[in-house]
């Protein structure tokens, strides 16, 4: 009997032959024929899903994205907010070869955004996503009582964003700065009890 198939799967598959074809050979490799052979598919059954490269390019990246949401998803249901914290936003660290393979390509993809607009809009949809996760888990630590209550939720949370972004950076440029990642991390996150630095 045949198999029956699973078109969430192979959207998967076509996204992931897209990674790839990113990391080794760069975005300027990837077209409709490129990926068909990449992800093992026949040519017109890629473009009944996927019409032109622009596309591709697109889901691609939303790809990216949508695994690491459901990853920070997944730690939710983590009652102690300061653990919620560092769980969720470790998340955005390039800490294994998943999220590492994640970041690249975000990167990548990005890059192109002055040829495919949507790009554009992704990339910056996706740092509102990480904007507003800052800003939920803050007021979180604070309503526990782990921010001090002078401290400006805005401004803490640029601050935060800004040193998660320079962390995964690091990171992914040098793999031997993962553990001073989130180390750095952590001391960010306890330094929040206290007053601003600088100010009594």
């Amino acid at each position: 009997m045949p198999r029956t198939i699973d078109h969430d799967e192979r959207r998967q598959r076509i996204g992931e032959a897209v990674w790839r074809l990113v990391l080794r050979e760069g975005v300027g490799t990837v077209s409709l024929r490129t990926v068909a052979a990449e992800a093992d598919l026949v040519l017109g059954s890629l473009r009944h899903s996927f019409p032109t490269k622009a596309e591709l390019l697109a889901f691609a990246m939303r790809l990216a994205h949508e695994r690491a949401a459901a990853r920070i998803s997944r730690h939710a249901a983590i009652r102690d907010p300061r653990r919620r914290a560092v769980a969720a936003l470790r998340e955005l660290l390039p800490l294994d070869d998943e999220r590492t393979v994640e970041m690249r390509v975000h990167l990548a993809l990005m890059a192109e955004g002055p040829r495919h607009e949507e790009l554009t809009t992704l990339a910056d949809t996706a740092h509102d996503a990480i904007g507003e996760l800052c800003r939920r888990l803050l007021t979180d630590l604070r309503d526990a009582g782990l921010v001090a209550p002078q401290r400006h939720l805005g401004r803490e949370t640029t601050a935060l964003h800004a040193l998660v972004d320079g962390l995964a950076l690091h990171a992914m440029r040098d793999p031997g700065r993962r553990r001073a990642a989130t180390r750095a991390l952590d001391d960010h996150l306890d330094a929040l009890a206290g007053p601003p630095p600088g100010r009594p």
